[in-house]
């Protein structure tokens, strides 16, 4: 359980793995969703909670009987929570007191609640500006009776991935509704080691780090030499319960590669020292999920303000993240120079929202997981000394600030 002290808790029915209020830190306003079979409101911090009745079910609740959606204003800002909400539909009543929404929490997985296809339905009826999706397998835990990823993902093909803590007001809430996934809060937090975005999914073959509060301290220590080792420093890190090559270790971050052959998931991810386990989080997998290190001009130099680039210039862009390629490399050794490591599919690499010419897409001959991308800049693209790049495969990478000239 997390270790956060509530101002509130909500229940919304009275099963045993979703009422362990007791379990909550903090003296706390309990807005309990069990006894409703009328709407009632509760108030508490400050806070107007409005408790729908509902059911578990499609069947008027003689399934699995009750279910209670929950809604109150916070911040500004209106969210519903819907619970184990297994109704084919929401009722009249209900509609009414849903409208106006700019968050709501939503099951996916299934099972004893509703599909991933009913609860996009249920998303485009309401039309929040976000939804969390919730109650499907996580790596870390669920029952078996629910989906996965990236089964439940399925109905949500523009996904956007979220750390375990969002901070929202009016102002930063999507114009149009989307759908999150957040990252499972835990003791620790896998990133991709260019971009550090976290939440964000990462690739197979690619650089990762890894930061949390391990429960003991790690001696900072570098690879000395190439292909990288699964041990260093007495430490390892496992992934689907198997170690991965590792480039640095300290108390707080470990540098890592992820297999290239793991599969689109989420995955356990645990540290271990002396072969006790010190921290313990989880990964979601794609197979593109690109991060961006740098760019530099033919001179090896890096791309900035001081340094600007000119339209029809070759640029090389490194990062980590591109997935398959067609060649296969062992995890943690160096890439060939001959013949080259390719990526299966070139990358839409764009400047100030221009598309440019991809010359080559690849592993950088010599080193263990570092994407190579050779472009060429745009002859349309605007001209600033606050121009971005990013790259797009199969999500969209971090930007990198360039000026163009």
């Amino acid at each position: 359980m997390p270790t956060i002290n509530a101002d509130a808790v909500t229940i919304t029915h009275n099963h045993g793995d979703h009422n362990n209020s007791a379990g909550v830190k903090g003296n706390f306003t309990l807005v309990d969703g069990r006894p409703a079979t009328l709407r009632t409101t509760v108030t508490g911090t400050g806070t107007t909670f409005t408790i729908i009745p509902g059911f578990h079910d499609n069947t008027n609740g003689s399934a699995r009987g009750q279910n209670s959606i929950i809604r109150w204003t916070q911040g500004g800002l209106n969210f519903a929570h819907f619970g184990d909400y297994g109704q084919d539909a929401l009722t009249p009543a209900q509609i009414a007191d849903l409208a106006d929404l700019d968050l709501i929490f939503v099951p996916g997985g299934g099972g004893p609640t509703i599909s991933g296809q009913q609860a996009a339905q249920l998303i485009q009826q309401l039309k929040p500006k976000a939804a969390v999706l919730m109650h499907f397998r996580t790596a870390l835990g669920g029952p078996t009776a629910v989906d996965s990823f990236p089964t439940m993902a399925i109905p949500f093909p523009a996904l956007k991935f979220k750390p375990s803590t969002v901070t929202l007001t009016k102002a930063t809430l999507p114009s149009a509704t989307e759908v999150w996934v957040q990252e499972v809060l835990s003791d620790g937090g896998v990133v991709n080691a260019a971009s550090f975005t976290a939440g964000a999914p990462v690739a197979p073959g690619s650089l990762v780090s890894i930061f949390g509060q391990f429960s003991t301290p790690i001696p900072t220590q570098s690879a000395a030499s190439l292909p990288l080792q699964t041990t260093l420093g007495n430490v390892q890190v496992l992934v689907a319960d198997k170690p991965i090559p590792l480039w640095f270790v300290s108390s707080n971050q470990i540098n890592a590669q992820l297999p290239a052959s793991i599969a689109s998931s989420q995955q356990v991810v645990e540290v271990r020292l002396n072969n006790q386990r010190i921290a313990r989080t989880s990964v979601t997998v794609l197979p593109n999920a690109p991060g961006l290190f740098v760019a530099v001009d033919q001179a090896g130099k890096v791309l900035s303000r001081m340094n600007p680039v000119r339209r029809g210039d070759v640029i090389t862009i490194y990062g980590t993240g591109q997935g398959a390629v067609t060649e296969v490399v062992a995890d943690g050794a160096v890439s060939p120079a001959s013949p080259l490591a390719r990526s299966r599919e070139n990358p839409g690499v764009y400047v100030n929202g221009r598309l440019a010419q991809v010359l080559f897409s690849g592993l950088t001959p010599g080193l263990p997981g570092l994407w190579q991308i050779n472009a060429v800049v745009p002859s349309d693209a605007t001209v600033g000394l606050d121009s971005t790049l990013v790259v797009l495969q199969g999500q969209v990478s971090n930007e990198l600030s360039i000026a163009v000239q």
